[in-house]
């Protein structure tokens, strides 16, 4: 998942406790895991989550989700972001994990995402294992 460093930190400090998406590919799943890679100028995995609860809403009822749910860390700007989509993703931020160094998407073969997308599990176990090791595999 292609995330400003802003609101990456925002997750990896646990002031964020939901990430909020347009939907424009596959769900995210209750489970999966989602990694933050970090747009310029770090350009990197930087970190990773499981996802909790998945919303899948028109933008138009998130006000009355979000006042719901309390202070989950979701701002106006995100919800900016989503205006004008057809329906947004809510993921619950479970367990963020700051890697212990950032990785460059091609250390594991992958290219950067132009928001979010899924990806094999030989290639997420590779990613995962890099993002918790401080030497390249």
């Amino acid at each position: 998942m292609s995330i400003k460093p802003k609101f990456g930190e925002g997750i990896l400090a646990g002031a964020k406790k939901y990430e909020l998406r347009r939907l424009a590919g596959p769900m995210v799943e209750p489970g999966d895991q989602v990694f933050l890679y970090f747009t310029k100028p770090a350009a990197a995995v930087a970190g990773h989550f499981t996802s909790g609860v998945v919303f899948i809403v028109p933008p138009r009822n998130l006000p009355r989700l979000l006042a719901e749910l309390g202070d989950v860390g979701v701002g106006e700007e995100d919800v900016k972001y989503v205006e004008g989509a057809r329906y947004a993703m809510l993921i619950q931020v479970k367990a963020p994990t700051r890697c212990a160094k950032p990785v460059k998407p091609a250390e594991a073969g992958l290219r950067p995402p132009p928001s979010y997308r899924r990806i094999d599990k030989r290639a997420a176990d590779q990613l995962l294992a890099l993002c918790n090791s401080n030497i390249q595999i």
